[in-house]
């Protein structure tokens, strides 16, 4: 019942998004003086002017948050209508986002990777607008650019850059000339960074040392407790079970399709080994992850032909979200 209810559209989806989002919140609405308000040295600089612009009331900082989770869900939705991968009008995307990226509710307020995976997101829909375009598809450099821009909140997001190195192979014929513009974009951010950095009559070497410190330094370990561990096991369950479909009919579907679910693994398979593999990211990426994970889970629920399945499945995760809400 659930499943059939929210893979549709409607205004009274919009009405219950925006609810299950509120409810979702609800502790740091009610409790804001919960919110860290200790300043985070050494960030990035984009994310260093945010967070000095919204020091001095965690309301505000609550605020921006949520805002920024709801038009990360729209995006979501909008991108899929626009490109029309999952081959259905739907509002579980967005939905599922918000879900999801609730999972880690210590991340939630005031989390650069959000802001990160808005201009992720961003970057991947200007890509697939490169597909079977005559010419030289400009496109890459803007994806390089906004990703690029990405990692001047959150550092981690420059390893991202390859997904569009990738994305010139996965939907274009090798062409030096998308290459060169592709790497152009990605450098242009830094250059102006460093540029500006100089002019201010800051030291050069810490800006290094701030980068370097951003992309390697050790981050702060997660309280895995057993909720969460149960919670993750959840939504690992819908996610290995919604790839094995999505890959079983990848060949039904048309070749945009693919090559946009294609794009989207890629993305899932850089955070993962973004998490694993570098030391300076944390549970915080899962703002990112999720972004390939509810496509992949939205596919799987839309054209289930037996919904027994995933109504457990998303009956779980709802159930688990509650739980740990409660007890985390």
């Amino acid at each position: 019942m659930l499943v059939r209810l929210f893979r549709g559209t409607g205004p009274g989806l919009v009405f219950l998004m925006l609810l299950a989002a509120a409810g979702l919140w609800t502790n740091v609405w009610l409790n804001p003086e919960t919110v860290d308000m200790t300043p985070v040295q050494g960030t990035m600089p984009l994310w260093d002017v945010l967070q000095n612009l919204f020091s001095s009331s965690p309301q505000q900082r609550i605020i921006v948050s949520f805002v920024i989770m709801l038009l990360m869900g729209l995006l979501l939705i909008r991108f899929n209508i626009s490109e029309f991968f999952i081959n259905r009008r739907t509002f579980l995307p967005g939905l599922l986002y918000i879900m999801i990226f609730s999972v880690f509710q210590r991340y939630m307020v005031f989390n650069p990777a959000l802001v990160a995976a808005l201009l992720i997101t961003i970057a991947v829909w200007r890509m697939m607008g490169s597909y079977r375009q005559n010419g030289v598809a400009y496109s890459f450099f803007d994806a390089a650019l906004i990703t690029s821009t990405a990692g001047l909140f959150y550092a981690d997001a420059v390893w991202f850059l390859a997904l569009v190195f990738i994305g010139t192979f996965l939907l274009r014929s090798p062409d030096l000339r998308e290459i060169f513009i592709a790497l152009t974009g990605a450098l242009l951010p830094w250059i102006f960074l460093y540029a500006i950095w100089f002019l201010t009559g800051k030291n050069l070497a810490d800006l290094n040392t701030l980068i370097l410190n951003n992309l390697f330094e050790e981050a702060a370990p997660v309280l895995w407790s057993r909720t969460l561990i149960i919670l993750l096991g959840v939504l690992g369950l819908n996610l290995i079970i919604a790839l094995y479909v999505v890959f079983a009919d990848m060949t039904t579907k048309k070749v945009k399709s693919r090559k946009t679910f294609a794009m989207l693994l890629w993305m899932f398979a850089i955070s993962t080994a973004v998490f694993f593999f570098v030391p300076s990211a944390s549970a915080e990426i899962a703002a990112i992850a999720a972004v390939p994970a509810v496509f992949v889970i939205s596919d799987y629920y839309v054209f289930a032909r037996k919904l027994l399945l995933p109504e457990i499945l998303f009956a779980l995760l709802i159930i688990m979200i509650v739980v740990a809400r409660i007890w985390i």
